[in-house]
């Protein structure tokens, strides 16, 4: 027996494809021929790629460099709180472990996350299998019977009927009408008429009319076929193999924040470990290789200064406040129809350079219409868009037509020659619902809006088919009997005997040309034309007689037409740099009509899938910079087309609504599913859902991903400007400490406290930015080229980061040079003095004395931040163009959490204690509103460098 892979069964009469699969159409296979071929192909099934499991993805999601830095954080403050515990006369609790459950807890919190999104992510094979048709009717030995469908090989003979499903891919030998949906492998909804004779073996598969695919379904009429694919030999399977190849790519967003915390990590490393070795170095110095309690005790505090280092060069909250503000985005996004699946894509669609899209239902509604009606020789305007019964007959003079004898004739054809369902809704609009062949649902809203009110008994019918290209009915209107035709221009001009022109019967010999210029005139502007045609009938009728001699009415020029707002949206993209680029499986000239209609293209070129196979794929890579229309192309062909674009640093969003759209969808860095035609298989493999299939929501999509991501660099811009600001603070106090041992007593703040700094009054605030108002300017720039995220804030963060340590180390300064020594000296607070007893917790004057330091110049950082995250709502223009009343809130929320630890117990275990005194309030808000002011003013200057208004 021949191998299946290399049958190419398309090309070959279905009698050679018996001889090579060494089976018979009349019996069957045998039950040996059957048990061979089960051992040498397998069962009838997609086999899926073993996959991870729960616990290696829960594993994985502690593998980044910056979670390898809070693990280390974890076993340094454990150790150091073994050691402070141990200590005679130490408490059993120490702070150190506080910090430690912290991070962990933190770093649960995030892993629980990015599981959670992970496991529902990968699902698409089940989906495949769930595709599959349980059982077949299979010819075995002479006899028919019904079989597991898994246990289908390659020779069988299956019997196939309206409404299965193809439970293999079989090479047809037989059809009556055959009609099938391949939607889910070419993206046309049209059914496709099979037929039994060889095709060109580079047809593509949307044109290898002889064979059934697996997973497709039957609409009409029944056929017998034999096996040529099963399992992972499908079509299907081949797609299930691609989509498993098809590896997902961490976004451009993901790799610039891995980039950027390596780059920090190694910041981080790099500091700690030269404080440590600085102290070591002092320690050798100063007090030789004999490691007394002294020395151990000095060794500890480098530790604990190298953790507070990394404590606040971490932030800590960030994974978390990403997660967050990219959750926000996906819910701003849900409200425009864009339901989005994986969390980076709502970052990643600001960088889309490139719209590949679908035309049938992305680019137009999917909704045939009858935009035109040849009629007694005169071209008229049909009104209205899709299935609406909205719009009226216009003539070239923009008159509406009225009703004539002809027209009525022409419009009872198009009404009762259908065996769809159009029916209006009761909800005050024009809208309808619908079931039924498009084609035919066009042709019946026609006669509805025309208000057609002929009453008609339907008496017989003679079906469509694809030998004759014809439909026929015969009807009662007004006690006379009438047949009405529609069918193939001409096919119907062969049968017709006279044809209506100028208004008045004449002979089909003196009008047939004319009738098919027409037709060639419609089809050159991608209208799929009918013709429709009626002759008076007698009782006693033979059905012979139905389909010759008739009179030829005129012809339907239809369409699918291009949505509404498409045209606007793609000259939006194309404003905003994005351009777009059809990819469809539709014929070139329906393609090319479309795009030049809508705007995609004013280009005259467009590649079809035939050019893209004999193309290799450096011409390729050439070709898709310019060209914008591939047209009747395969899965195959439009992922060639993905990583051509791809190869050249394109940010690249793939519409897809099939099964064969998968691969392709999967490989983009955001793949876009239809969620009403869409199947599951995509759904699960894409990015993104469009709600409405919509080519405009994708463009608003774009626009939401270009406003998160200026969101996203105003949180990056306040948390690492206040983590620098924490990190030279603390460098600072560590030398100022060495240099005056005497004077300055203690770090201005500890690592439990820069914790809460980063989660408490970092994060909440950080979380709800996301909240903020996008720029209504944002899609009048180009898109992002490459990391940008970095260089774009290193100016603002070095410049705030600096500037607001600087009035931090000021404080820090003051306090213990001029403040403390004054408040003590002034007897103003006892507790300085002769020490105090707070929340139960005794403190001797010098304890007490660095509490207090401690917990204004925390309470400072808090006030500052809680400032400055207000001109972090935009980069460049005045805080006040973005209200943001949820950062009110989430400030607020802050404020009211530092009081609660202020004047409660529960300060204690951040080290800090109550603020009594006006004094010590005026002491701490010593620059914490002036940070604000110079961002304001550096945006200011930004603006007037860049000639950008304020308010536009």
């Amino acid at each position: 027996m021949m191998d299946i892979k290399n049958l190419n069964a398309h090309a070959i009469t279905s009698d050679k494809v018996e001889k090579l699969l060494e089976t018979s159409t009349e019996t069957g296979l045998t039950e040996a021929q059957i048990k061979t071929r089960l051992e040498k192909y397998g069962k009838n099934e997609l086999i899926k790629e073993k996959g991870k499991t729960a616990w290696q993805i829960f594993i994985s999601q502690f593998k980044d460099f910056l979670i390898y830095l809070l693990f280390f954080a974890i076993i340094i403050s454990l150790a150091i709180g073994i050691y402070e515990s141990s200590k005679p006369g130490a408490e059993a609790w120490s702070s150190e472990y506080t910090d430690a459950i912290v991070i962990a807890a933190i770093l649960i919190v995030n892993a629980i996350l990015g599981f959670y999104q992970e496991y529902q992510a990968e699902r698409s094979l089940e989906s495949l299998k769930k595709l599959a048709p349980h059982f077949a009717k299979v010819r075995r030995e002479g006899k028919v019977i019904e079989i597991d469908v898994e246990d289908l090989v390659p020779g069988d003979i299956v019997l196939i009927a309206e409404g299965d499903k193809f439970p293999a891919d079989i090479r047809l030998y037989k059809k009556f009408s055959l009609n099938v949906d391949e939607a889910i492998l070419t993206g046309e909804s049209k059914p496709v008429n099979k037929q039994l004779e060889p095709v060109d073996e580079k047809m593509i598969l949307a044109d290898r009319t002889n064979l059934g695919y697996m997973n497709t379904i039957i609409t009409r009429g029944n056929g017998e076929g034999i096996v040529i694919g099963t399992g992972m030999n499908t079509e299907i399977g081949k797609i299930a193999v691609s989509l498993q190849e098809e590896k997902i790519e961490l976004s451009p967003f993901q790799k610039e924040v891995n980039r950027f915390g390596k780059l920090l990590g190694i910041v981080i490393l790099v500091i700690c470990a030269l404080v440590f070795i600085v102290e070591l170095i002092i320690i050798l110095v100063t007090e030789g290789f004999a490691f007394g309690p002294n020395e151990i005790n000095e060794i500890v505090e480098a530790f604990e200064i190298s953790i507070s280092l990394a404590v606040s060069a971490v932030p800590e909250g960030l994974i978390v406040v990403i997660t967050v503000v990219m959750s926000i985005g996906m819910r701003k996004m849900a409200d425009r129809n864009a339901l989005v699946r994986k969390l980076t894509a709502v970052e990643t669609l600001g960088r889309v350079n490139v719209i590949c899209s679908d035309k049938t239902g992305t680019l137009t509604k999917n909704e045939m219409t009858v935009v035109k009606v040849f009629l007694g020789g005169t071209v008229y305007n049909v009104e209205g868009v899709g299935y609406a019964i909205e719009g009226k007959i216009f003539d070239d003079m923009n008159k509406q037509v009225q009703m004539s004898e002809n027209l009525r004739r022409f419009l009872d054809v198009c009404m009762f020659c259908n065996n769809s369902n159009v029916s209006p809704r009761n909800d005050g609009t024009n809208d309808t619902d619908v079931v039924g062949d498009p084609t035919e649902i066009s042709m019946k809203v026609l006669a509805m809006k025309m208000e057609l009110d002929t009453k008609a008994e339907k008496i017989d019918e003679i079906p469509f088919s694809s030998d004759r290209k014809m439909m026929s009915v015969v009807v009662r209107i007004d006690n006379k009997l009438y047949a009405l035709i529609k069918g193939a221009p001409d096919v119907l001009l062969k049968n017709a005997s006279q044809a209506i022109y100028n208004g008045v019967v004449k002979p089909i010999n003196e009008v047939g040309d004319k009738i098919l210029e027409q037709n060639e005139d419609f089809a050159r502007n991608a209208l799929r034309v009918l013709g429709v045609a009626y002759k008076p009938i007698n009782e006693g009728y033979k059905e012979e007689e139905i389909e010759r001699d008739f009179i030829y009415l005129g012809l339907t020029g239809i369409i699918d037409p291009a949505r509404d707002e498409v045209k606007a949206s793609i000259e939006e993209a194309r404003m905003a740099g994005i351009r777009t680029i059809m990819i469809t499986g539709d014929h070139k000239i329906t393609a090319m009509a479309i795009a030049q209609k809508i705007g995609l293209t004013d280009s005259l070129e467009a590649i079809t899938g035939a050019e893209l196979e004999e193309m290799s794929d450096d011409i390729l890579q050439e070709k898709v910079k310019t060209v914008d229309v591939f047209a009747r192309v395969s899965s195959a062909h439009k992922l060639r087309i993905l990583r051509r674009l791809k190869e050249l640093g394109l940010i690249v969003s793939m519409t897809g609504d099939g099964v064969n759209d998968a691969p392709a969808v999967k490989g983009a860095h955001v793949g876009v599913a239809m969620g009403l035609k869409g199947t599951e298989v995509t759904q699960e493999a894409s990015d993104m859902i469009l709600i409405d299939d919509n080519y405009a929501t994708i463009v608003n999509a774009i626009e939401e991903g270009r406003g998160i991501f200026e969101t996203t660099k105003g949180f990056f811009r306040y948390m690492l400007s206040t983590n620098f600001d924490e990190i030279f603070l603390i460098l600072t106090a560590y030398i100022v400490m060495k240099l005056f041992p005497l004077m300055f007593l203690a770090l201005p703040v500890v690592p439990i406290q820069i914790l809460w700094l980063n989660i408490a009054t970092d994060g909440i605030p950080a979380m709800v930015l996301g909240l903020t108002p996008s720029d209504p300017d944002v899609m009048k720039e180009e898109p992002r080229k490459g990391f940008t995220l970095l260089p774009e804030i290193k100016g603002p963060v070095l410049l705030l980061g600096i500037y607001t340590s600087i009035t931090d180390i000021t404080l820090y300064l003051l306090l213990w040079s001029v403040f403390i020594p004054a408040w003590t000296t002034a007897g103003i607070d006892p507790g300085l003095v002769s020490g105090v007893t707070i929340f139960g917790q005794t403190f001797t004057a010098q304890e007490y004395a660095i509490s207090l330091t401690q917990t204004i110049v925390f309470t400072n950082l808090v006030v500052c931040e809680l400032l400055f995250v207000y001109t972090c709502t935009s980069n460049i223009k005045p805080f006040y163009l973005f209200p943001n009343k949820h950062l009110f809130w989430a400030t607020g929320l802050s404020l009211g959490l530092q009081m609660l630890l202020l004047f409660t117990p529960l300060g204690l275990a951040f080290r800090i204690v109550p603020l009594y005194h006006p004094y010590y309030w005026i002491a701490l808000f010593l620059g914490a509103f002036s940070v604000s002011v110079v961002d304001e003013l550096r945006k200011w200057r930004l603006r007037k460098k860049k000639g950008i208004k304020a308010r536009k």
